[in-house]
């Protein structure tokens, strides 16, 4: 046996040990998550799906398609993407600003500085799976946005109903 497999050897075997130990604390932990498949979803009223960490009762209103919709062709109403930058210069809801809420702090002098704290702002992500809208709405609300309204469905449910899109840097 050569001296590098002989190096590889235990480091792998304390590697899967690691991991069986991790899979199993995660499967008797109560605040562990599902390994597989769908994670648990809420289902509010108008069949609006929202991510188990939504809170009824503190975080901003979720809107469905519809009220995405009726918004949208509403003046003053800014919406904004909390995806990636690469994600959306892929494509995003036409005039919707990028504010990617993994970055929020290097992002939100960036933006925020253009976005009245009156406005009424419509938060998005991917789909109705993605958080991001979420967490961009309750920072924004942190920082004194009170408006706030969270569109769980998204880009996906946006560009499924063929409504307006855009790509690259242009808003």
């Amino acid at each position: 046996m050569s001296n590098f497999s002989q190096k590889i050897k235990p480091a792998l075997i304390i590697i899967l040990v690691a991991a069986v130990i991790g899979i199993l604390y995660n499967l008797v932990s109560p605040k562990g998550i599902g390994l597989v498949g769908s994670w648990s979803q809420q289902i509010l009223e108008g069949n609006i799906i929202v991510p188990p960490s939504y809170d009824k009762t503190s975080d901003s209103p979720p809107i469905s398609l519809a009220d995405a919709m009726s918004l949208y062709n509403s003046p003053n109403i800014i919406f904004i993407d909390a995806r990636t930058k690469e994600d959306y210069l892929k494509g995003h809801i036409k005039g919707a600003l990028n504010l990617y809420m993994e970055e929020y702090d290097t992002w939100a002098p960036k933006v925020l500085p253009n976005v009245p704290k009156e406005a009424t702002i419509v938060t998005y992500c991917g789909a109705d799976e993605c958080e991001l809208s979420l967490f961009l709405a309750r920072n924004m609300n942190v920082d004194g946005y009170k408006n706030l309204k969270i569109f769980f469905g998204g880009w996906e449910e946006w560009v499924k109903a063929g409504l307006p899109t855009s790509t690259g840097e242009n808003p």
